[in-house]
């Protein structure tokens, strides 16, 4: 059973956002973006009526990338995702990550996921 992508399917995705609060000659406003479609955003001096507005830029956004015949991005499902990575570097970087692993008395496994923690931390802070 094939179901039909149209308009009402995509509106139906669970799109994920990026909230961030700004201001602007000392009036906080909030930025909403939806990860998965570059370039929808809105503003809005409150979550809630942000959250309102955007579902109106996706609106927008889908039904141009449906009238253009362009490929519509879609939200990645957690569920599909087994926590399985299959990961291979240089004998020097393995060696290093031993290192940690043995001074943080943790399995390289755990230092690995520390790392990659750290990484993804510093990733999100722009």
């Amino acid at each position: 059973m094939s179901t039909k992508k149209d308009l009402k399917y995509y509106l139906n995705l669970n799109w994920s956002y990026t909230i961030e609060q700004d201001s602007r000659k000392r009036k906080k406003f909030y930025i909403i973006r939806v990860n998965e479609l570059p370039g929808v955003c809105t503003d809005s001096s409150t979550v809630e009526k942000g959250m309102e507005d955007i579902k109106d830029a996706i609106e927008a956004a889908i039904t141009l990338y449906l009238e253009q015949g362009d490929p519509i991005p879609e939200p990645i499902k957690k569920e599909e995702f087994k926590g399985n990575i299959s990961y291979r570097t240089t004998s020097e970087r393995h060696y290093y990550l031993a290192r940690i692993a043995q001074q943080k008395h943790v399995s390289m496994n755990k230092a690995l996921d520390m790392i990659v923690d750290a990484g993804l931390q510093q990733l999100r802070a722009y």
